[in-house]
């Protein structure tokens, strides 16, 4: 950039920035979220009964930490993961969990290489979220091998989910359909799960809030003009399975950056670019994602969302 870009500071030898703390309230952040209406409304349950709980604790009285499990259920993109991490920081602002701690986990995380093993992995991992969230991830591959080590893993689970009911709450997720056939392959499974939350596909205008709130966030600004070619690239899109939701989203904008970038050296070339210049993004800068090159990577999100 100084060399080619910003020339009149070539001579400079040194840059400063100094750094500043900025605070980031995980409510807060939550509450901005585009959507998940459930999802907060729930929140705010498990929150105000924690803190009851809590107060009624160090009054002396008896408190019954209840069942506060839950199951998230949404296509790819709409920002289960994201609202976990959450989550897990919230309970621990307000003190309704001890530790903050999210431990993430799939399948292989979980199930055994040979007879005997699985048990002992998935308690290692109850004790590992101790006084914290256990977040089970696409938890329906455990039952899609036809073996009996993801049995094993259900089985060992929903034990462990009552031996620990008060010190680690388990938040399964998946797709829809899917998970409606792991909540049968184990009866006490679906009754040590207090919340169901769906979180559905989000429509175009969501989409297009999210973009903003991405864009935003790394300080950069859509040009109006820009929004009718977004809205028929994000129509477009939601007619596909699977395309990604919030993920189609940050992949949108991430390849927009790279053409704004593309446009701005082609540009100008012999001229300094301005602090408008460097933040806007205009409509040329937009084009579909193909959706075949679409990943589940965190390097392309709900997210938060």
């Amino acid at each position: 950039l100084k060399n080619h870009i910003y020339k009149a500071y070539r001579q400079e030898k040194e840059y400063k920035v100094e750094i500043t703390e900025v605070k980031n309230d995980p409510y807060d952040r939550l509450r901005a979220l585009i959507g998940l209406t459930d999802a907060k409304r729930v929140i705010d349950r498990i929150v105000a009964a924690g803190k009851v709980m809590k107060a009624r604790e160090r009054m002396g009285l008896k408190a019954d930490f209840s069942n506060r499990n839950m199951l998230f259920s949404g296509n790819p993109g709409t920002a289960k993961t994201t609202v976990a991490r959450l989550l897990a920081q919230i309970l621990k602002e307000e003190d309704v969990i001890r530790s903050g701690k999210l431990v993430e986990c799939g399948r292989q995380d979980l199930v055994g290489k040979y007879v005997g093993w699985t048990a002992k992995i998935v308690e290692d991992k109850f004790r590992e979220a101790d006084g914290g969230v256990l977040f089970i991830d696409e938890a329906y591959s455990l039952v899609e091998d036809g073996r009996t080590y993801g049995a094993e893993a259900i089985n060992t689970i929903t034990q462990l989910m009552e031996n620990y009911r008060d010190r680690v709450l388990v938040v399964f997720a998946g797709y829809p359909e899917r998970m409606r056939d792991f909540l049968e392959q184990n009866e006490g499974l679906r009754s040590r799960i207090a919340f169901h939350l769906n979180f559905p596909d989000y429509s175009v205008e969501e989409l297009v809030d999210i973009l903003q709130l991405h864009a935003s966030r790394r300080q950069y600004i859509i040009e109006q003009d820009a929004f009718p070619k977004i809205r028929g690239i994000l129509a477009e899109a939601i007619r596909t399975k699977d395309y990604g939701n919030g993920r189609y989203c940050r992949t949108l904008l991430e390849q927009a950056i790279i053409r704004q970038s593309e446009r701005l050296l082609r540009e100008h070339t012999n001229d300094e670019l301005t602090v408008e210049d460097m933040c806007m993004l205009q409509p040329e800068d937009f084009l579909p994602v193909p959706l075949d090159v679409e990943t589940d990577s965190d390097v392309h999100m709900g997210f938060v969302c």
